[in-house]
């Protein structure tokens, strides 16, 4: 009868054990600490409980000990690789001094048309428009796909000067140039525009759309919330704002 009630114990701390190597791998939230501790406790308790006729196998404690040993090291090996993600998705103040003097697209909607090709487009390092190219790059970007997106420039008495469809645009940032002409191919004026971006979603609803403009940058530096370049003519912007480099 001693021996019927030991062998059952046994049988009992042996499957418990096992099972709890497999749960440990597979827990959500569990630290590689805690699933080792508690699976030395069940081994210990295992132990002390075994039948002194029919003591445990040595080949199982140690695959069991190699089990947790597989678990502790799979978690340290998650746990460097979200290190190691992270890290590759953090700008550092010395990678984005490359963007000092380069044009980006960030989101907003007025930007300046300076004129194609002019003198002042040349001289003024706070132009994002009008340069040797004859045109200024604008964009929007799309949360999703889009079945139509309609982009306008508008003018500073609220006309529309220039407008183009895209038919079912991907989700992501698209862009285009526009080369101061207005729908009727003459040359506008400089100064201050507007750029609408608005569209219409698979199931004929407004899709969100965000208008995208140019601006250069002046500046880096290290904010509390990680790298931030200053914009000319606009507010510093965090370095994951930057939507394109032109």
């Amino acid at each position: 009868m001693i021996d019927s009630t030991q062998n059952s114990t046994t049988n009992r701390t042996t499957s418990t054990g096992s099972s709890t190597s497999t749960s440990a791998a597979t827990a959500v939230g569990e630290t590689a600490d805690g699933s080792e501790d508690r699976f030395l406790k069940l081994l210990v308790a295992q132990m002390r409980n075994q039948d002194p006729l029919n003591p445990l196998d040595n080949a199982q404690v140690t695959s069991q000990l190699a089990q947790i040993q597989t678990v502790r090291g799979i978690e340290q090996l998650n746990a460097s690789m979200a290190t190691l993600a992270s890290a590759s998705t953090t700008v550092s103040p010395l990678s984005a001094v490359s963007m000092l003097g380069r044009q980006v697209l960030v989101a907003g909607e007025d930007f300046q048309w300076t004129g194609a090709g002019s003198d002042a487009a040349k001289d003024d390092p706070t132009a994002s428009a009008g340069t040797s190219t004859g045109s200024v790059r604008l964009g929007f970007e799309l949360p999703t796909a889009a079945r139509a997106v309609r982009v306008e420039v508008v003018d500073a008495a609220g006309r529309v000067v220039y407008s183009r469809d895209f038919d079912e645009p991907d989700a992501g940032v698209h862009t285009l140039d526009w080369d101061g002409l207005d729908g009727d191919g003459r040359a506008v004026s400089a100064g201050k525009y507007r750029l609408r971006a608005y569209g219409v979603d698979e199931d004929g609803g407004e899709s969100q759309v965000t208008a995208l403009v140019p601006a250069r940058v002046s500046g880096v530096n290290q904010g509390s919330g990680g790298v931030r370049l200053e914009l000319v003519g606009r507010e510093a912007v965090p370095a994951s704002a930057i939507r394109a480099v032109l």
